[in-house]
């Protein structure tokens, strides 16, 4: 309890910082926002968020790795969306989906560096 509690700290401690630091918002929240431009990172947030609920955690995250363009800071927007998400889940919750808790702060890091954002 008391290690999940921490890394949870840790993962919300990284996803805010970069969210701050990237995109100067307060949170870690992606929003869609329906314009045509973005109709294809929309429907990539919405399919992520039906598998998530379906319990497939790392058919999204292949998903997401597999989608993300590093030339585009909107998919790392929903990279942290998509982290932070996970973040609140409980173990079980992970472990019922193939994931484990260090997964998660494994991939946001791992995502991050792949736009260019390394932070310790």
């Amino acid at each position: 309890m008391l290690t999940e509690d921490w890394m949870m700290r840790q993962v919300e401690a990284l996803a805010r910082s970069i969210a701050y630091l990237v995109f100067q918002k307060e949170d870690t929240a992606y929003t869609p926002t329906g314009a045509a431009e973005d109709a294809e990172i929309d429907e990539l947030y919405r399919t992520l968020l039906e598998k998530v609920n379906a319990g497939d955690i790392g058919g999204a995250e292949d998903l997401l790795y597999q989608r993300a363009e590093p030339e585009d800071r909107r998919y790392l927007e929903l990279a942290v969306d998509f982290y932070s998400r996970l973040n609140d889940l409980s173990d079980e919750q992970l472990e019922q989906g193939g994931f484990a808790r260090d997964e998660v702060q494994d991939g946001l890091r791992n995502l991050a560096a792949q736009f260019g954002v390394s932070l310790l």
